[in-house]
């Protein structure tokens, strides 16, 4: 019996000392983590015709509203996208955005919209450079989109995956 308590002794003075090192109340000082200062250089693209510059700052609207995933500011860039382009093709596209609730939808025509966007842009640009950036994994195949910077600010993904894409093509 004596043995017994001295077991259960030994045993509860061991539980106590792991229970004390393990819930040890120790301050632990959070590293901070510095974030690489990118410097962000913007290109200012100029145009031979003031609609197709117009046209290209209200998509550049559009596309920024969808990077924040803003379907409502996307809306209204499509719908000044809409009132300034006299391409046709633009205009049904935008005007479709506009009038689109769903984010999910409004992305997918953005991607038409910068494919029938391209020819249009690439005619008129005279000076400046325009980047084609492309993300593999959106809508099933990949997807483009244009920027006037070479950091990837994604319109498929937003802040879930916002720098996803490369720069695939500058137009000069």
């Amino acid at each position: 019996m004596k043995n017994i308590k001295q077991i259960i002794s030994v045993m509860a003075l061991g539980t106590v000392l792991i229970s004390v090192v393990s819930c040890k109340n120790e301050t632990k000082k959070a590293v901070p983590q510095q974030e690489e200062e990118v410097e962000v250089v913007h290109s200012n693209p100029e145009f031979k015709d003031a609609n197709v510059e117009e046209t290209f700052k209200n998509y550049m609207h559009l596309k920024d509203a969808l990077v924040k995933s803003d379907n409502a500011e996307a809306k209204n860039g499509a719908k000044m996208m809409a009132e300034t382009t006299i391409d046709e093709s633009l205009k049904a596209l935008a005007v479709k955005i506009s009038e689109e609730n769903d984010i999910k939808i409004q992305r997918e025509l953005f991607s038409d919209l910068t494919t029938a966007l391209k020819p249009v842009i690439a005619g008129n640009i005279v000076s400046g450079e325009i980047y084609e950036q492309h993300c593999p994994m959106a809508l099933k195949g990949g997807a483009n989109w244009f920027a006037v910077e070479k950091q990837i600010n994604n319109p498929y993904y937003g802040d879930k995956m916002l720098h996803c894409g490369l720069v695939q093509e500058t137009l000069k």
